[in-house]
């Protein structure tokens, strides 16, 4: 497993107690965060992979992440329920509001990684997370991948 993803892996099970004990788990649950964005997509915007993306659960959150051929790009995507998106704001470190994406939008620099960038985005019952590592362009990367994931939804 990547460094920054252990620790995010520790800080999203905190979160799914915490949302499993706040909120009733939707039926459906969440989408599947690799279907939001396309591989073609993500090396557009980000850079040259270097396998197809993995995904796995955790509580009531999905997990895709991609490995890059340059190992300096980083990229992941979360989706899970609503419901934690309250606390992630409330836990941001430096929180910064996006307007336009979703029914409530948000950035966040280095609350988990110092080297990281990570975009919340909210859309009725769904919760999707952007993350990236530090670098020029970074927020608009981002924007431009939730704006894509948006549209799938």
């Amino acid at each position: 497993m990547r460094r920054r993803s252990r620790p995010l892996l520790l800080l999203y099970a905190s979160l799914c107690l915490c949302s499993a004990l706040i909120a009733q788990p939707s039926q459906a649950g969440p989408p599947d965060p690799c279907s939001l964005v396309t591989t073609a997509e993500v090396e557009q915007v980000i850079g040259k992979l270097k396998g197809t993306p993995t995904s796995e659960t955790l509580g009531h959150g999905v997990r895709c992440g991609y490995d890059f051929a340059d190992e300096k790009n980083e990229f992941e995507i979360w989706a899970s329920e609503a419901s934690w998106s309250k606390a992630l704001h409330k836990d941001a470190k430096q929180p910064v509001m996006v307007s336009g994406l979703g029914d409530e939008a948000f950035m966040d620099r280095g609350k988990v990684d110092p080297e990281a960038v990570d975009l919340y985005i909210r859309k009725g019952a769904t919760l999707i997370v952007l993350m990236t590592r530090k670098s020029p362009g970074d927020e608009e990367k981002l924007k431009t991948l939730g704006k894509k994931a948006l549209g799938r939804l």
